[in-house]
């Protein structure tokens, strides 16, 4: 889901969009979109942004659903787009990061990276801050664009190919991003979480590390879900790891969230695990939906929300004794 901080907004591989009330739940619109929509929505400048698995990039109007535009763009999108500056970014399964008018829905401008032969299924959802946007792609590199014509600002290899098989070169920075402050933070498959500074581009740490699932930041930490599902606290400013919690590996978790004075990820059976961000133990459990939870929680306000596989929408708080 995404969120303008008063409302929620969620779609579905069934076609379905939808708004909702933050803090009640109680449905402000929905729309049949006749699209298998797989990514987004991404939200900006009071617009909805969404991908498909047929290769298009539909743009709602965020207060009454109203379509202002689609555009076949040709490829899969399994990101959720990002808009800043009158531009959708959009990053397809294709490689290609592309710039799209939101006045129009007309291309302004397109990066092409070079794919390996075997790569995973998934893709970073680029990120703006201020005039640049940021995202990684499935040959182990990163980069900042201008947002509005796509000028590289930087690109960076955060895992380089090695082994003998294509399964064994598998590099993808397939994961969400996190940026705080000046700083991006991003981990690749058989590759490395890495700290970059925004503006330059130079890699401030590196720490070896293995993720598809991604991670999250706060001021303090990076948390980070491995491979495994080992979920892996590194300090913010050096990358220095600080713990290690392992006890729900093999359970498809989501990247961290920050909540309040926890952590919290999603997992294959709809369940939310709470952490603590001090040293990772668990502090509960609860069920959220059906079936996996689709992307990382998301924080607005007092509550966090999530959404399954199943098309379920779930909303929780911490009560006051501080429990999930």
């Amino acid at each position: 889901p995404a969120t303008d901080g008063a409302r929620i907004f969620a779609g579905a591989y069934d076609g379905q969009a939808a708004a909702f009330d933050a803090a009640s739940g109680d449905k402000i619109w929905s729309v049949e979109t006749d699209l298998p929509l797989t990514a987004g929505p991404g939200y900006g400048e009071n617009l909805l942004a969404f991908g498909s698995a047929n290769g298009d990039l539909l743009v709602l109007d965020a207060a009454t659903g109203e379509e202002r535009w689609r555009q076949a763009i040709g490829s899969e999108v399994l990101a959720a787009p990002a808009i800043g500056a009158g531009v959708v970014v959009v990053r397809s399964v294709d490689g290609r990061l592309r710039g799209f008018s939101t006045a129009t829905g007309s291309m302004l401008w397109n990066v092409e990276q070079n794919l390996p032969a075997l790569t995973l299924r998934g893709n970073t959802a680029p990120r703006v801050a201020g005039t640049l946007v940021v995202s990684g792609f499935n040959n182990g590199r990163v980069g900042a664009y201008e947002i509005v014509d796509g000028d590289p600002a930087w690109e960076v290899a955060i895992a380089n190919p090695t082994g003998r098989t294509d399964l064994e070169r598998l590099v993808d920075v397939s994961a969400g991003l996190s940026i705080v402050g000046n700083d991006v933070y991003v981990v690749g498959y058989h590759g490395r979480a890495v700290g970059i500074d925004l503006e330059t581009g130079v890699v401030l740490w590196q720490q070896e590390l293995s993720s598809y699932a991604g991670l999250g930041a706060d001021i303090n930490n990076v948390y980070v879900t491995s491979d495994f599902d080992a979920v892996v606290a590194l300090e913010r400013n050096a990358g220095t790891q600080l713990w290690r919690q392992e006890a729900l590996r093999l359970r498809d978790l989501t990247a961290p969230t920050r909540y309040a004075n926890t952590l919290v990820v999603g997992d294959y059976e709809g369940y939310l695990h709470w952490l603590s961000p001090d040293d990772g133990s668990l502090l509960a459990r609860s069920r959220a939906a059906g079936q996996r939870i689709t992307g990382p929680p998301l924080v607005v306000g007092q509550n966090v929300y999530v959404q399954g596989e199943d098309g379920t929408l779930a909303a929780f708080t911490l009560r006051q004794d501080d429990e999930a």
